[in-house]
């Protein structure tokens, strides 16, 4: 099984903890090293590597797992086709994707704040929410694609806590947040976000709740 941005790990630890052979690809150094601290006696193996650029043989895996993180990819045709490369003839691609909502107004703040600084659009119009969107990528390659919609609820203790641990970790995050910083724009930003976070999500309790809906894709061929 190859897990495609990995990040932190917690996709492949499981698949590693049922059995599988996992190939981690995972882009940031940091995050590689969580995952191989992490992983002990696994059958557990960490590599640098994108979803456009997986560093595996043609036709290796058996399974491809993607959790919420292809979709950052910034050219969709490029990662599909080097997923499609390295899963073997008979395969599964699971993706993950989220749908348009609660988390895109978090990430449009951050991402507008980018378009300001560089000048340039930042992310791709590309609709990973839609499974014909992802089938007519995949199909070229002998895929089937089939998706379901589920959702997921989303409880962090505090606005600042979902900050920390949702927003200023993740890979986006990580990968954001110093072009953000650098241009002196990181303080408005975070505030924007725990306004939205405490306007829209914040329970009387004090904590944070909200429901997240998200794509859950199959490609099989």
């Amino acid at each position: 099984m190859v897990d495609v941005g990995a990040g932190t790990g917690n996709v492949a630890l499981l698949a590693a903890d049922r059995g599988a052979r996992v190939t981690a690809v995972e882009p940031a150094a940091r995050l590689r090293e969580v995952i191989a601290e992490t992983a002990l006696d696994r059958d557990l193996t960490v590599v640098d590597g994108t979803a456009a650029s997986i560093p595996l043989p043609d036709s290796s895996a058996d399974v491809i797992l993607s959790n919420f993180a292809v979709i950052f990819a910034p050219d969709p045709g490029a990662a599909f086709t080097e997923l499609a490369r390295v899963a073997k003839p008979s395969s599964r691609i699971l993706l993950t994707t989220w749908h348009p909502g609660v988390l895109s107004q978090l990430v449009g703040v951050i991402l507008g704040a980018l378009r300001e600084i560089t000048g340039q659009e930042v992310g791709t119009q590309f609709n990973w929410h839609d499974p014909n969107a992802i089938a007519g990528l995949l199909s070229p390659h002998g895929f089937d694609v089939s998706g379901s919609t589920l959702e997921l609820d989303i409880v962090a203790p505090s606005a600042e806590d979902y900050w920390q641990t949702r927003i200023a970790t993740h890979p986006l995050g990580v990968g954001t947040l110093p072009v953000l910083e650098r241009a002196g724009r990181l303080d408005e930003v975070r505030d924007q976000v725990l306004r939205t976070i405490n306007d829209n999500w914040l329970t009387p309790t004090g904590e944070v709740r909200l429901k997240a809906q998200y794509l859950l894709a199959t490609a099989t061929r």
